[in-house]
């Protein structure tokens, strides 16, 4: 258990005069000490970017600083479902990473309301000094990553096929300055001649794998996609915890650089139409290592009217998730109304777990298999309060005790009643339900005789090492459901919604299945190899519109066969060279099955 540290609070009243008072949040201040490490602090300004993700049923703010679904200036929220209702389901998000170095010093990054400007992160990439190892990142350099990188598929689409450039395309990140200790790889790209460059002129384009097709790796039994852009529409930035003094934790800078995806799906008959994605490369760039790290995502969620919300988990799903305390959220407060809906957050990827650890880390009763990841491991809810043991963190040790599932100050989780009953068995999860295996009795929010009200969750994932170097992915998605019989059937509507998240996670974000309860089935190429002629054949019972898709090995569009609503499509050679492609059957411009065909 970790000591706690001697904490000073100064505990601040204060409000932006441009507030809204009805999204109003209690926010505090706390004062800072600490001394620098090798980072060479230049004064970064905080972070000021600011976007929304659009394309299907939601309106996602997204902001360069760790943070998401609000505006810092105005203090007001936009994480709007059903887009152009003007109700929100979320307040604000982050992601939380801490761990220990060789000396023991507790390091951690973190970001809740930026309170008084307090602030853990900063945009840009890191340069390392070859020399002396020390890192840092200019000023100048800050402000030229203080903004997204728009990627449209279609448009990238268009430009593949011959198609001019958007300035998307053109301003796209996709090397670092190595001269100045950059690493060479920045922003995922599509490398036509191979020279480690992205030139858009030589045909290089933003990292859409326009085939559908990825390598599988039978040693993990899981599709490789990490380094590749996905969805209909997405943002892509990179920020870092080393810009400046760290005021959000009062932590040591931990090195770490962080390349980030926002992206969506628009598929108007899938619950993915409710669904966002959040997609991290985690670097850390120092040559000190981290031990016993955790790495958690932050919820202030306020569905609709925020003051009568519960939250719970799944365990079995690794989904942190609220849902309304009775069936009416008050419409007249910003609420939904009748049969309010239900919204989470899950951990689709988490970090890797430690090589033989010993610990089944995701929660397969496996052990130590290759590619095992860190499943949500901790969850916990804290009250809106300051200067309380369930209450907001201020410093360091504050937030790591909660994504190591322990209080504030220092005392495990217990199951069952608020959570820090003396008696009461220790648990890994709050309000799980059923759904923890250590336990049988039902325990939410509701049988331990809560009142619904303005809640917080952290849902974490370790605890793992984080070497020099060590590249980590973690993907996130936030699912949304709402059915017709109470707030109770809006959660089971919101698990279904997040399997469906999660197959598609699973295959890489191909949209396989993304329009539920149709695929064809049966699907035969004959004769191929094929020198003239071959034929794909398949089950199409319901007679949908079906297009063929013929891709090289680049991902470029070759051939087009127009729609069918029959069973089959004749594919002549004509003037394609001889090699492997890789054909996809689409039905409303949505990939449902994809193979692989070779011209001799």
């Amino acid at each position: 258990m970790i000591s706690m540290k001697n904490k000073l609070q100064l505990i601040l009243l204060f409000n932006f005069a441009f507030s809204v008072a009805s999204n109003a949040k209690e926010i505090h201040e706390t004062t800072k000490i600490r001394s620098n490490t090798s980072t060479q602090f230049v004064g970064c300004p905080n972070s000021t970017a600011q976007v929304d993700l659009a394309v299907n049923n939601v309106r996602a703010h997204i902001l360069n600083g760790g943070d998401l679904w609000w505006d810092p200036v105005s203090q007001v929220n936009t994480y709007e479902v059903p887009i152009g209702s003007g109700i929100n389901s979320l307040f604000a998000g982050a992601i939380w990473i801490g761990g220990f170095d060789a000396s023991g010093s507790l390091k951690v990054a973190a970001q809740t309301y930026r309170q008084q400007g307090a602030n853990d992160f900063w945009p840009g990439p890191i340069s390392k000094d070859p020399v002396t190892d020390s890192l840092s990142i200019t000023n100048s350099r800050c402000l030229q990553f203080d903004r997204f990188y728009g990627v449209s598929k279609q448009d990238i689409q268009n430009f593949v096929n011959g198609g001019s450039p958007t300035q998307e395309i053109i301003d796209y990140p996709g090397n670092g300055n190595v001269a100045n200790g950059e690493l060479p790889l920045l922003a995922p790209f599509i490398d036509i001649n191979n020279d480690g460059v992205y030139d858009y002129t030589q045909g290089d384009y933003p990292a859409y794998n326009f085939s559908g097709n990825y390598p599988f790796d039978s040693t993990t039994n899981s599709y490789i996609c990490n380094d590749y852009l996905f969805g209909d529409q997405g943002y892509w930035w990179v920020f870092n915890d080393i810009g400046n003094t760290k005021t959000e934790t009062n932590s040591y800078p931990i090195g770490l650089e962080i390349r980030a995806q926002a992206l969506a799906f628009n598929a108007p008959n899938s619950s993915v139409n409710n669904t966002t994605f959040y997609k991290y490369q985690i670097i850390n760039r120092s040559s000190d290592g981290l031990n016993q790290c955790y790495i958690g995502q932050w919820v202030d969620p306020d569905l609709g009217d925020a003051t009568d919300d519960y939250v719970g988990s799944d365990v079995g799903r690794g989904l942190g998730f609220c849902y309304n305390s009775d069936a009416d959220d008050d419409a007249s407060a910003g609420g939904y109304g009748l049969n309010p809906p239900a919204i989470g957050t899950d951990f689709l990827q988490g970090p890797l777990a430690d090589f033989s650890d010993g610990i089944d880390n995701d929660l397969d009763s496996l052990y130590d298999e290759p590619g095992e990841q860190c499943a949500m491991t901790k969850f916990v809810y804290y009250n809106n309060t300051n200067n309380t043991p369930d209450g907001n963190p201020s410093v360091a040790d504050d937030y790591y005790q909660y994504l190591a599932g322990k209080w504030l100050d220092g005392i495990l989780i217990t199951h069952g009643n608020g959570g820090r009953t003396a008696g009461d068995p220790p648990c890994n999860y709050m309000f799980p339900g059923t759904t923890d295996p250590l336990f049988t009795d039902d325990w939410t929010m509701a049988s331990a005789g809560f009142s619904g009200g303005d809640m917080r969750y952290l849902q974490s994932a370790g605890t793992f090492s984080l070497p020099p170097g060590a590249v980590n992915y973690v993907t996130v998605a936030v699912v949304w459901a709402r059915d017709s019989a109470g707030p109770l059937s809006s959660v089971s509507a919101l698990l279904a919604a997040d399997d469906n998240a999660q197959s598609l996670f699973n295959n890489c974000f191909t949209p396989v299945g993304i329009k539920e309860n149709f695929s064809v089935t049966n699907v035969t190429c004959s004769p191929n190899p094929f020198s003239e002629q071959t034929t794909i054949s398949f089950n199409n019972p319901d007679h949908h519109n079906i297009t063929l898709h013929v891709y090289d090995l680049k991902g470029r569009l070759v051939r087009n066969l127009n729609a069918t609503t029959g069973n089959s499509f004749k594919f002549e050679k004509n003037e394609l060279h001889s090699g492997i492609y890789l054909y996809n059957l689409q039905s409303e411009n949505k990939s449902i099955y994809s193979g692989k065909i070779v011209v001799q």
